[in-house]
C-alpha cells in the first residue's frame, strides 16, 4: 500500500478530528479513504450521467426520439 503525507490548517485538523469522532471511522487515514471514494462514485456516476445526456443529444440529431415540448410536459403531468 502506498501512503500519502499532508498538510492541514490547525482548522481542518480539528474538522478532520471531529469528523473520524462523530462519524465512526477508525481514523484520519479511513476518513480520507472514505472521501476518496466518495469521490470517485461521484465522478464515475457524473461521467456515465454525461455519456448518456450526450447519446441522447445525439440520438436526437439523428432524429430519434422527440423532443421535451410544452405539450409534452403537459402530458407527463410535469409542469
Amino acid at each position: 500500500m502506498s501512503h500519502i503525507t499532508i498538510s492541514l490548517p490547525d482548522n481542518l485538523k480539528a474538522y478532520v478530528d471531529e469528523q473520524v469522532a462523530q462519524s465512526g471511522y477508525a481514523s484520519a487515514d479511513d476518513y480520507f479513504l472514505a472521501l476518496v471514494r466518495l469521490d470517485q462514485r461521484r465522478r464515475q456516476a457524473k461521467d456515465s450521467l454525461d455519456s448518456l445526456l450526450i447519446d441522447g443529444l445525439d440520438r436526437l440529431d439523428r432524429g430519434e426520439g422527440s423532443g421535451a415540448t410544452d405539450g409534452w410536459w403537459s402530458k407527463s403531468g410535469s409542469t
